[in-house]
């Protein structure tokens, strides 16, 4: 992938939250930590094989990146139980909180982007692609969004750092929360499963 405007974004929007949780574990964040994590994200991006210009999924894929870096430039320092507690930061943060204000997973455009985004990834060749189906209910209240190829699943085998991406997946829950949602998920394949069954509902409205 290109190291392009996107991929400057993810450090400025996320350092923060991940920084702060860092040194609240006792690690030592300073100039030196903080220059071989960018190096490193610079790296992966560099290595890892693109997606489509237009494809929703493409800031995923940098967001990915992002994380595996600090991973990768201190495999010893960064554990799965700090990797996971990075994400759970992230989770927390009034960066992800802000980000999906006043958004809904169910207006027509983010339900028509999931709907196209589904039917082209049944014939996609790009090697780190998603590949899903989506079905919208009669009442547009809920859908079922199952994938059976995940961008950060081969990006995770790429790296050699797999182990660290069902902790991801976590972000899935809040983000779908932000946005008027509730995600129900028996399967995931971090989890060595063959699919990511989404099942979202949308919430009801308080009066």
């Amino acid at each position: 992938m290109k190291y392009n405007l996107m991929a400057k974004l993810m450090p400025l929007i996320m350092n923060k939250s991940i920084f702060d949780y860092l040194k609240g574990d006792d690690v030592l964040v300073d100039s030196c930590f903080k220059k071989k994590c960018k190096s490193e994200y610079k790296n992966i991006v560099a290595r890892t094989p693109t997606l489509a210009k237009d494809n929703s999924l493409l800031p995923t894929l940098y967001i990915g990146c992002y994380l595996i870096s600090f991973y990768k430039a201190f495999p010893e320092l960064i554990t799965e139980q700090r990797f996971e507690g990075m994400i759970n930061a992230l989770c927390n943060s009034k960066m992800l909180r802000e980000g999906h204000k006043n958004q809904s997973v169910f207006d027509e455009k983010s339900l028509t982007t999931k709907a196209d985004t589904a039917i082209k990834s049944q014939t996609s060749n790009y090697e780190m692609d998603w590949k899903s189906t989506f079905v919208l209910a009669p009442d547009k209240k809920s859908f079922d969004l199952t994938y059976t190829k995940c961008g950060l699943c081969e990006l995770g085998k790429h790296e050699g750092c797999f182990h660290l991406i069902k902790y991801m997946c976590q972000t899935d829950f809040v983000t779908y929360e932000y946005m008027g949602a509730k995600l129900e998920r028996s399967h995931t394949l971090a989890n060595g499963d063959s699919l990511c069954d989404f099942h979202v509902t949308k919430k009801e409205e308080t009066k």
